[in-house]
This record gives structure tokens, C-alpha cells and sequence, in this order.
């Protein structure tokens, strides 16, 4: 059985369409629809099904898939068993949007100056999607905000940035001297000021998000919500266009250009974000992974 028609079945099932699988493998949406039709006549049996303009797995399909990706796990390990001295294979990885643009090209770039023959494909998302990816084995290792619950045991975490929260608002849009008397501490005639505002929220179901919920738990600041968002990048463009203040997590960048604020950095460690890279202790590319997060901890990448 040719394990590249695997990998179309599989990828079909995460895409739900012949298009967005062909993209996501870099072929055409007729040599995916080839390799399933090949697939199916070698099993016996329909594997997929068309529902609108989307594609989803028979009942046999799903049997097979955990299979199918077992299958593929297994012909890595023996890839990687005969490279001794180079990193080499697939390195299927979920990453949240500031990481995406912030630490993950740095890290690239390191890697194509490097010798191994290691591919990285990477997949964007959410910290919750992207851990129910990894719970499922669809994803090798995910770099996500901490979650706000204990890790269970079969996991290895690590720590690649720690990001404390930041007020933000524009310029010009409250009396400078408050900004400036502010510090890392917010005055009591800058909260009122800011209680006057529409506040931009950072979406309180994203793990992120949770921390700024709980520092305006605890601090007893009452806002006035305009909008929320789960959109780091987003937030900041509405804010710099005076639509409101917000608190978000100073992240590493890049930030979006042109941004003109006023900027209040918390320096209180318990409502820091920490960005981790999360992998299950018993995966099998843990040498790559490894190597992977030494990249991301290079200077050459902050």
C-alpha cells in the first residue's frame, strides 16, 4: 500500500476538502481525488463521501484512519532510525498567530542554514484547537499559550517566551502625564480615566484572554466592553484608531507598523503569558522536536 495515499486520506480528513488537501500537500485536486480512488479500489471499499462542496470520511474511512496515521508514524521511525547524524522527516506543527509571525521565521531561517534534512509544516490555530489536535495525534508538537489547567503527566512542556500584560491605548487619547506617572503601575486617576473608555477585550475563552479576565478580577477594574477579539494583531490596530483601550499580552512581535501608543507594561508575574511548546512524552520525534526548541531558544531568533 503507498503510504503517500495515507497521507491524502488524512489530509483530506483534517482539509474536509479535495482543494484545501491538494494545497496543503502541494498537489493538484485531481491527483488527491486519483490517490483516494487508488486507496479505495486497494481496500475494497468507499472511504469518502461528498456533502456540498465539502468531503468527509465514510464509516470506513474513520476505521481506517487511525491506522493509516500509525502506518505513516511507523515509516518515519524507520526513516529516522537510519540517520543517525542528521535530523530528518516531517515535523507536522501547530502554532498560535503571534508565534507565527514572531518567533517561527527565525527559527526557519536557522534551520535551512543547517544540515539536517528536517521538513516543517506548520498549522495555524487557536491554543485550544490546536491542543485537541495534539490530544488526537494529528499534530506532532504545538507552541500555544499555557493552558489555564494542569498538564496531564504524558506531556513534556517547555518554555520558550514568558510575556507580561500591557494597558494600551492611543496616543493623545488621555492626558499624557497620566501615561507618564503610570509606570508599571496604574493610577488611580488612570483607571478612572480608562473606566470612561470602550475597552477592545481580549476574547476571554482564549487562554490568553483568561489572564486579563482574572488581573481585572482581581485589581477590581470595571470596563465598559466595545468589542473581543482573538486577534493579538487586531486589537492593536483598533486601539491605535482610538476606538478604545485594551490589556493583552506584550508579545515578542512583530507588532503591526505604524502604531502610535501609550503603553503600561504589568510587571507582575502571575498574570504573565507564557508561550510553551508542548509534545507528548512517548512521541517518537522527540529528537526532532528537540532540536526544533533549541532554535526557538536561539538568540538569533528574539
Amino acid at each position: 500500500m503507498n503510504s503517500n495515499f495515507l497521507r491524502s486520506l488524512i489530509a483530506l480528513s483534517q482539509e474536509g476538502s479535495i482543494v484545501r488537501a491538494a494545497q496543503s500537500q502541494g498537489l493538484t485536486p485531481t491527483a488527491i481525488s486519483q490517490r483516494i480512488k487508488a486507496l479505495e479500489e486497494q481496500v475494497g471499499c468507499c472511504l469518502t463521501i461528498r456533502s456540498g462542496k465539502t468531503v468527509q470520511l465514510t464509516e470506513a474511512g474513520q476505521r481506517i484512519l487511525p491506522h493509516a496515521r500509525q502506518l505513516i508514524r511507523a515509516e518515519q521511525n524507520l526513516i529516522n532510525g537510519l540517520n543517525q547524524d542528521r535530523i530528518s522527516g516531517q515535523l507536522e506543527l501547530g502554532v498560535i498567530s503571534t508565534a507565527m509571525t514572531g518567533m517561527i521565521p527565525g527559527a526557519l531561517n536557522l534551520l535551512q542554514n543547517e544540515s539536517h534534512d528536517l521538513d516543517v509544516k506548520l498549522h495555524p490555530g487557536t491554543s485550544k484547537q490546536l491542543y485537541n489536535r495534539l490530544l488526537s495525534d494529528d499534530l506532532d508538537a504545538i507552541i500555544i499559550s499555557a493552558p489555564p489547567f494542569s498538564l496531564p503527566k504524558e506531556f513534556k512542556v517547555g518554555v520558550i517566551t514568558q510575556e507580561p500584560l500591557c494597558f494600551i491605548s492611543a496616543k493623545g487619547s488621555l492626558p499624557e502625564h497620566l501615561w507618564q506617572k503610570a509606570g508599571t503601575k496604574l493610577p488611580p486617576e488612570l483607571i478612572i480615566e480608562l473606566r470612561q473608555k470602550p475597552f477592545i477585550r481580549y476574547d476571554h475563552r482564549a487562554w490568553g484572554g483568561k489572564l486579563v479576565t482574572q488581573f481585572l478580577r482581581d485589581h477590581k477594574i470595571s470596563v465598559h466592553d466595545f468589542c473581543e477579539l482573538d486577534a493579538l494583531e487586531a486589537i492593536t490596530v483598533l486601539v491605535n484608531s482610538d476606538l478604545g483601550f485594551a490589556l493583552i499580552p506584550d508579545w515578542q512581535g512583530p507588532w503591526p507598523e505604524g502604531l502610535d501608543l501609550n503603553k503600561v507594561t504589568i510587571k507582575d508575574t502571575r498574570y504573565y503569558r507564557k508561550t510553551i511548546l508542548l509534545r507528548k512524552i512517548s512521541t517518537a520525534k522527540e529528537t526532532a522536536i528537540s532540536y526544533f526548541e533549541k532554535l526557538l531558544n536561539s538568540p538569533q531568533t528574539r
